[in-house]
């Protein structure tokens, strides 16, 4: 970072000997340059076969993939990150598919003991 001479314009504190800034400020493109590979090194790619992704239906194919996901994090061939995600919208899942299952078996229910009475429904008390 240029700091501040005593005597007139700003420096770089490592400049080199009758320069006024150091290697890296000397040549802006030179900066740029170790920023991409800086940026490259830190870059992760995880091959994932997208034409085979199986959407997840039910409670254990929702265990299943939170399993995969584990797995394939301690093996380092995915991001933690991508695993904290997929295990944040796996527990919305399952709670997605709880609601469902229970709506469902109240339709049943509803099916099985047919329309209730407006007397069914006053005479009852909680």
């Amino acid at each position: 970072m240029p700091s501040v001479s005593e005597d007139g314009p700003p420096v770089c504190r490592f400049s080199n000997e009758g320069g006024m800034f150091c290697s890296l400020h000397a040549d802006p493109s030179r900066a740029a340059e170790l920023g991409r590979k800086g940026g490259m090194c830190n870059r992760h790619v995880y091959q994932s076969d997208a034409e085979n992704v199986v959407l997840p239906q039910s409670a254990s194919d929702v265990k299943q993939m939170l399993a995969e996901a584990m797995a394939a994090i301690r093996a380092g061939k995915m991001n933690p990150k991508l695993g904290t995600t997929l295990g944040y919208l796996g527990s919305s899942l399952l709670k997605a598919i709880e609601v469902a299952d229970l709506e469902q078996r109240l339709e049943r229910l509803k099916e099985s003991n047919g329309p209730a009475s407006p007397s069914q429904v006053a005479g009852k008390t909680g």
